[in-house]
């Protein structure tokens, strides 16, 4: 195959998750090709929700005219069974953490369970800030373990202090901003056309833009994101007392390709909320470019409303 244009990340989307991929990206010093389709984002990052996409079971619902990319979507979410989605998944998801602690590497694995992957998968769908990364390893970062023995990853992308009134848009706008700051360039007008595979592993994705077809090769892997945040179905959120800032992350769960972007803090909420994760401060140690030890990681236990990861 002819490819147009080879970087080490894809990412199918320039919302939260997209964004978040890509500045988290270059940041380890990789190179990105941000594709959106998206003409609904308006300046600041004001989201309007388009009811068609809203309306979706989940975010991975897509269909392109390539059925083998069908078929690669429509498998990694066959088993889930029917899918739900509460008013409070349109939230950014914010978890309390505790003090610092290492995690040792040498420690015991713990076993794999797949019904807790299937349901980490599940909520990561239907959450407007998912994500769907098409390699189970994922270099941007770090294996920690949960108090409550799940094993998880996570990567830092840096503080912010959103308004309590748009927590969403709140991010984007960040986000935006930590782009511009890397130059990062988004392809506006561009739809994902498929994904494509050499001997079933997932090498590239080819997009439909303005000028035409263009074919992209991608050294690690694809992210496929949600569309979120929605301004029409934004809501005030319960945010840390004493206007804390909080810590933006993509948090996944081992052995699972899906994820989403979530919110740290180790402050108290404005409401009753559990505070039983652990942060771990370390260097995210990658296999194709060097440590920035200033992103840092997490260990977590529960999600703000949610159970912890894969629970």
């Amino acid at each position: 195959m002819n490819w147009d244009d080879e970087v080490d990340v894809i990412c199918t989307g320039a919302a939260v998750a997209g964004l978040a991929h890509a500045v988290a990206v270059v940041e380890m010093g990789g190179d990105v090709f941000v594709g959106s389709s998206r003409d609904d984002v308006g300046p600041g990052g004001a989201a309007v929700a388009v009811r068609s996409r809203v309306d979706r079971l989940h975010w991975l619902d897509i269909n392109t005219s390539d059925p083998e990319t069908n078929e690669y979507f429509a498998s990694l979410s066959s088993d889930l069974g029917p899918l739900t989605r509460s008013a409070r998944d349109a939230d950014v998801p914010i978890r309390v953490v505790d003090h610092a602690e290492p995690v040792d590497p040498r420690g015991v694995v713990m076993p794999f369970v797949g019904a807790r992957l299937r349901d980490w998968a599940a909520r990561c769908l239907v959450s407007p800030y998912g994500y769907l990364y098409t390699r189970v390893a994922d270099w941007q970062s770090t294996t920690l373990r949960t108090v409550d023995g799940d094993s998880i990853e996570v990567a830092e992308l840096g503080s912010i202090t959103p308004d309590p009134a748009n927590v969403g848009g709140s991010v984007l706008d960040w986000l935006h901003t930590q782009a511009l700051d890397r130059d990062i360039v988004v392809h506006h007008g561009t739809s994902l056309e498929r994904i494509v595979f050499e001997e079933g592993a997932v090498v590239g994705a080819e997009f439909t833009t303005p000028e035409g077809r263009v074919a992209v090769r991608a050294r690690h892997g694809v992210a496929v994101a949600g569309g979120g945040p929605y301004a029409a179905l934004a809501t005030g959120q319960a945010l840390p007392t004493d206007d804390a800032s909080l810590r933006l992350c993509l948090v996944g769960q081992t052995a699972s390709r899906f994820g989403r972007v979530e919110l740290l803090t180790s402050q108290p909420f404005t409401k009753s909320v559990a505070s039983n994760c652990r942060s771990v401060t370390g260097r995210l140690f990658v296999n194709m470019h060097e440590t920035h030890s200033h992103l840092q990681t997490w260990r977590c236990g529960k999600v703000d409303g949610y159970p912890s990861p894969g629970q």
